[in-house]
């Protein structure tokens, strides 16, 4: 079993923390529930490059993360660490299933997290029962969009799907300027069932296009948002729907 860690720092949430809380999660709860809210979360913030708890005896049930961005690996059949799931601002951490144990969850950047322990969640639960509703949408919320983003995937050439990722990352990023690429090229293939040289060749080609650039391996620069969503396919496959 590893052994616990500690992030940085860890505090109670200040009451009525403004937009942090604008969050499906609490959607439909009073002030007073909120307030209750407010007195079962904690903030936990890391570093990048900070590992953040996975262990089941370590780790808060919930974790919404408020700023910043984590990506998750777990061990596949061969015992090597493959990238699980991506996780960006104002999105939440599923509760850790039997099959990710040992898992390993990483800062990509400064990250903040709202967190609640199971025993603090049950009894909010339990006194709110709307929050419990609201974490059961979420959830199948995300296991519907994995599923159609695995199907839509499925059926796309191979420069559609380069795009897509990157309009993804893009768009759970809030659509900045510039996005920060959480992936190596390696992966880019392994999430879009592609080779590593194929990816490059793809990337290549929307930065000669002017569609992206590139100042840092880990950065892109979305140069024409539009362009890049027309490149994804997404609209030929509604009006083909």
């Amino acid at each position: 079993m590893n052994a616990m860690i500690h992030p940085r720092a860890t505090m109670a949430l200040c009451p009525y923390a403004g937009k942090q809380l604008s969050h499906a999660l609490f959607q439909g709860l009073t002030r007073r529930e909120m307030h209750r809210v407010e007195q079962g979360f904690s903030k936990e913030t890391y570093a990048s490059g900070d590992p953040v708890p996975r262990d089941p005896d370590a780790m808060p049930f919930l974790g919404l993360v408020l700023n910043g961005a984590l990506r998750e690996d777990v061990r596949d059949a061969r015992g090597e660490r493959r990238l699980f799931a991506l996780s960006f601002a104002g999105e939440l951490l599923s509760p850790l299933g039997p099959r990710r144990v040992g898992g390993q969850l990483t800062a990509l950047e400064d990250t903040t997290l709202l967190t609640c322990a199971r025993d603090g969640f049950d009894v909010l639960a339990c006194e709110i029962p709307r929050l419990q509703l609201n974490l059961l949408h979420l959830l199948q919320g995300q296991i519907v969009e994995t599923q159609r983003w695995q199907t839509l995937l499925g059926r796309k050439s191979a420069s559609q799907r380069v795009a897509s990722i990157l309009a993804w990352f893009h768009a759970r990023q809030g659509g900045k300027g510039e996005l920060v690429l959480p992936v190596n090229r390696a992966e880019l293939g392994q999430m879009s069932g592609l080779t590593l040289e194929t990816v490059s060749r793809q990337i290549r080609a929307l930065e000669k296009a002017r569609v992206i650039g590139l100042p840092q391996p880990t950065r892109v620069q979305v140069l024409d948002e539009a362009m890049l969503n027309s490149l994804t396919g997404d609209a030929l496959a509604r009006r083909a729907a």
